[in-house]
């Protein structure tokens, strides 16, 4: 990314149009992140037992715990992070494994890609990272993926690349068939589209496999489905190298092994589909990880727990208890680093507040490999600590700074004579040249991957967590820009209601907000409904990220907290739900609804639709004919200069809807 300064301060946040990764693109999260930067309610103090500290004062009280797990080699310690590409924090994890090898290092965040790298073991026996060039791709399968926008990993490039080949005056258009379970804004791209329940994806899969003899041949999809599957499965066969089958991250990780197996069986490995390396730090079960943690909480093994970001009280798996945990478990020594003084550090006898990224040196890599030095635009405002920082005070090197962290790092990786000079350049340019991941030769091990062990009759309702596309998991709860943010489809604000289609609405007498009660396992939440056209029959989504309690003034108790009904036995899908109206409504903010407007008894298409054929023939194949309205002014001509000499101008603006993808950017 590149970010503009005025008077040594940052104002926007723009794509780097160079970056070989996201060629000038940025996302919604992205582009908002700068108001996090001046939030008046972040961290700005080290807190400890509830009262303003130092960092020094930690440093002090850590050194004396720290030499007495060195007897023990670390047991004691566990360090509990999300996701992170950092090579240089990557290379401080294993120094410190080295120096406490019995010490733990964890992982966990709710929005997790433990469906992708399992299913990768499932098909190649190894984790891997997959990209896609959507601008080779004839034909595109998404399998409840929504690639195009929705936090999805490379979506701005992929974004950029599909656009491309939408252009209807371009020699040949791609062609995008969806099978979702949630409506989404690729999903409103589709050229068809087949809306299921996501416990009917699999068998959705499991037929496409079995037509193109990619993969398992039982459980195949229903015949009800052949008017899509008929001309999906030629438009595959007849596209052979040219096309992309993608799996959701949401989907199990049986669904990702088909999706491997068809690209494969369809030729596109190495042409529309790459494979290489994980670009992450580790790809080990996330949900397993804080099961172990939880469990040596439990029983008194741990005596110093670090967390580096993340809010693991408020967004674990309920069937986990990790906050009941972390707070009965009478661990002597709680640090929690974090942007927010919020849930866990509550439960944390130390709290330091972390530096915003723009104020901070750090390196990170790409969804493809390629990794950028991150240069601070400010001096930390609150004197915040990075995890690099952290970690390095718990490898005693208290008074290290993140900047010589990462820069000694990369100097022990330079191979070069002038340090000096690589360095400035890989900061002026925005990348390290030469860190791209190299493909990767991998080959289906075995096709006959094992069915889900999810129920998916119809007569059962399934309920469906989906990242928010505005506040994500809940960490951008706070920034009132991505509040206000119209969700694609919905266009719904500052809520997140429950999602349902009109005819399981019509059937239980509700209507758009309307409180319903939805029990799953003994739990129970109450929450507002919204009817969704386009949402599967049977089946109930809802987003996650809301019903805060400690994140601040804007975030605060908006909206419902559904990691309460979230297991880690099905952090996606859930099934066995009974939903009921409750009493009451629900005030809701909708920015746009969906109606024709007709004007007298003149009936317009909502859309005027031809084949890419008739297009090509005749642009202007439906072009309506307006009759000019009568007037008493004289024409004017926009065209001729003005007496000042300056051109007049006629203001219109036009968007390209079969590029647009909807991503609220």
């Amino acid at each position: 990314m590149l970010v503009e300064s005025h008077l040594y301060r940052p104002t926007k946040i723009e794509g780097n149009d160079k970056h070989p990764a996201s060629q000038g693109g940025t996302d919604v999260h992205a582009q908002a992140s700068i108001l996090d930067m001046y939030d008046p309610d972040r961290s700005q103090n080290v807190i400890h037992l509830g009262n303003i500290s130092s960092w020094g004062a930690l440093v002090a009280e850590l050194k004396g715990a720290l030499n007495s797990q060195s007897a023990v080699k670390g047991a004691g310690i566990r360090v509990l992070s999300k996701s992170f590409s950092s090579p240089t924090l990557a290379d401080q994890m294993q120094q410190f494994q080295k120096a406490f090898p019995e010490a733990k290092w964890h992982f966990y965040e709710p929005v997790n890609r433990d469906n992708v790298y399992e299913g990768a073991r499932m098909a190649f026996g190894q984790p891997v990272e997959t990209t896609y060039d959507f601008s080779k791709a004839d034909v595109i399968v998404s399998l409840d993926a929504d690639f195009l926008t929705g936090g999805f990993p490379g979506m701005t490039r992929y974004a950029r690349d599909f656009a491309k080949r939408r252009d209807p005056d371009s020699e040949k258009m791609s062609r995008l068939y969806v099978i979702e379970s949630t409506p989404s804004a690729t999903g409103a791209k589709a050229d068809h589209r087949l809306g299921v329940r996501a416990g009917e994806i699999e068998p959705c899969a499991r037929a496409l496999a079995n037509f193109l003899h990619a993969g398992p041949t039982e459980n195949v999809a229903s015949t009800a489905w052949a008017y899509f599957f008929d001309p999906l499965v030629k438009d595959l066969e007849s596209h052979h190298g040219a096309s992309v089958v993608i799996a959701g991250d949401h989907q199990p990780p049986h669904i990702h092994a088909i999706a491997h197996a068809l690209n494969q069986a369809l030729g596109n490995v190495g042409k529309t589909v790459f494979y290489s390396d994980p670009v992450l730090a580790s790809t080990a079960s996330q949900n397993d990880s804080l099961k172990d943690l939880v469990s040596d909480m439990r029983a008194g093994k741990v005596d110093m727990l670090v967390i580096l970001g993340g809010n693991p009280v408020y967004d674990a798996p309920a069937d986990l208890g990790f906050g009941d945990a972390l707070k009965n478990s009478n661990i002597p020594i709680r640090v929690h680093l974090s942007l927010y003084n919020d849930e866990s550090a509550e439960l944390c006898q130390w709290h330091v507040n972390e530096a915003h990224y723009l104020e901070a040196w750090c390196d990170t890599r790409a969804y493809d490999g390629t990794v950028s030095i991150v240069q601070p635009l400010i001096a930390p405002l609150y004197d915040g600590k990075t995890a690099s920082e952290l970690v390095a005070l718990l490898a005693g090197q208290s008074a290290a700074t993140a900047h010589d962290l990462v820069q000694n790092y990369w100097k022990t990786k330079h191979t070069g004579a002038d340090f000096d000079s690589w360095w400035r350049k890989s900061l002026e340019q925005g990348w390290i040249d030469g860190t791209t991941s190299q493909p990767k030769q991998v080959s289906i091990k075995n096709t006959n991957f094992p069915a889900s062990s999810a129920p998916n009759q119809q007569s059962g309702i399934e309920l469906n967590f989906r990242r928010d596309p505005s506040i994500y998991d809940g960490q951008f709860a706070n920034n009132a820009w991505l509040q206000e943010l119209p969700k694609p489809l919905s266009k719904m604000t500052w809520d997140n209601p429950l999602l349902m289609s009109p005819t399981m609405a019509d059937r239980l007498k509700i209507q758009s907000k309307d409180m319903v009660r939805i029990e799953l396992n003994g739990k129970w939440a109450e929450l507002p409904v919204w009817i969704q056209a386009g949402h599967p029959d049977n089946s109930v989504s809802v987003s996650l990220g809301y019903g805060r309690k400690r994140v601040g003034r804007v975030g605060n108790d908006v909206g419902f907290d559904t990691y309460q009904l979230r297991y880690s036995a099905m952090p996606w899908i859930a099934t066995g739900v009974n939903v009921t109206k409750a009493a009451g409504t629900y005030v809701l903010a909708s920015t746009q609804g969906y109606q024709t407007m007709d004007v007298g008894d003149e009936h317009r298409d909502v859309v005027r639709t031809a084949t890419h054929e008739e297009y090509k023939k005749e642009a202007n194949f439906n072009e309506e004919k307006l009759q000019e309205n009568e007037t008493l002014y004289p024409p004017y001509d926009y065209k001729s200069p003005s007496d000042s000499g300056a051109p007049h101008y006629a203001w219109g603006m036009a968007i390209d809807l079969n590029s647009c993808v909807g991503c609220n950017n």
